[in-house]
């Protein structure tokens, strides 16, 4: 059998939801007689680079932006693989540019579309820079070949912001990683478990007012993994609630065993002002544990099914958030906690690939 050749371009394998997709990617590509590269800028001590497969390909161009990546690859002689899969907007137009009129090399270019970009493209402070990444991505992104939207709202965003054809695109949601399952006999003794980068996008400031609000009724303790540039903020933030309410709080930086802190808790919170598709809710309900969230673009919505496995609450109500967690850790039995068809996500992926 023919070996086919398929090239992953991300910035980097640090931990955070499209990295870890990535990894999932790569390691279900390669058991399916794929010849896999994932292609990075640089690399990092806190990656997921110890769960790829050993028979993935890494290649390092050591560059910082994706102009500098299109001047590595151009000096190295690169040679592309027959299909190439993005994990990154701005990486996608640049390989565009760079196969139109630079080298025009033939490859298939698959562009994932990792966030809700009308959003996204716009929470930036303003710089020259912002504004020509939004120009270019109006102009040049919806003339790519293929694209996977993580989710239905995601894609008719994709249509009604950027104007790409419905026909390119096909909805994949996130494959759960097969480190993520429920551990029966795992100890309940963390309420509430909030996963994400310590960035704006996340809604650290309702994050901070839902902990405050809900410590103020009850004791709880809380464990909040993630990095970011606004960690500063963050722990002024803890350190008041702290001090005004009973709560133990529990920060973890970063873990190569995420499955057990969902394991562990009782709920998974999610204050996000935007998603892409959020991984942590996916996973935390893979392993048994209700999640409550914004009802926030994009995402949550198709995987939480209100009352059911969850709750979604109204942007940004943090009395409703708190009162939806306060009366889950009262009574935490819900009918049902979804199971994420994570072989439907591949075979999507295939015949993305293969048309």
């Amino acid at each position: 059998m023919i070996q086919k050749s398929i090239d992953l371009f991300i910035d980097a394998i640090r931990k955070g939801g499209a990295e870890r997709v990535c990894v999932n990617y790569a390691n279900y590509l390669a058991d399916n007689n794929y010849k896999v590269r994932i292609v990075l800028f640089r690399e990092y001590e806190d990656s997921y680079i110890n769960l790829l497969d050993d028979r993935i390909e890494l290649v390092y161009l050591h560059c910082h932006n994706a102009s500098s990546m299109l001047k590595k690859i151009k000096s190295t002689n690169f040679v592309f693989a027959s299909t190439v899969i993005t994990f990154n907007h701005q990486i996608s137009i640049a390989l565009w540019f760079y196969g139109r009129f630079i080298d025009k090399t033939k490859f298939k270019l698959i562009a994932r579309n990792v966030n809700f970009l009308s959003r996204d493209l716009h929470i930036r402070k303003n710089s020259i820079k912002k504004f020509v990444t939004i120009l270019l991505t109006k102009l040049v992104y919806k003339k790519i070949d293929y694209f996977i939207a993580q989710c239905n709202d995601m894609k008719d965003d994709m249509v009604s912001y950027l104007s790409i054809p419905e026909s390119k695109i096909t909805v994949i949601y996130n494959p759960v990683s097969t480190s993520i399952y429920k551990q029966p006999d795992a100890k309940k003794d963390i309420d509430l478990l909030f996963v994400g980068r310590i960035k704006k996008q996340k809604g650290l400031d309702y994050l901070a007012n839902v902990l405050d609000l809900v410590s103020q009724k009850r004791q709880i303790k809380v464990c909040i993994i993630g990095t970011g540039d606004l960690e500063t903020e963050l722990q002024k933030n803890l350190d008041e609630i702290t001090k005004r309410n009973n709560i133990e709080v529990e920060r973890i930086l970063a873990t190569d065993d995420v499955n057990s802190y969902y394991n562990r808790s009782r709920i998974t919170i999610l204050t996000s002002l935007y998603e892409g598709f959020p991984n942590v809710l996916a996973e935390s309900l893979t392993v048994g544990t209700p999640v409550v969230s914004f009802d926030c673009p994009s995402g949550p919505a198709e995987i939480i099914n209100d009352g059911i496995n969850g709750y979604l609450v109204p942007c940004f109500d943090c009395d409703d958030f708190s009162n939806k967690v306060i009366s889950l850790l009262d009574d935490n039995q819900l009918s049902d906690i979804r199971y994420f068809n994570s072989e439907k996500s591949f075979n999507l992926l295939e015949k993305v690939i293969q048309n």
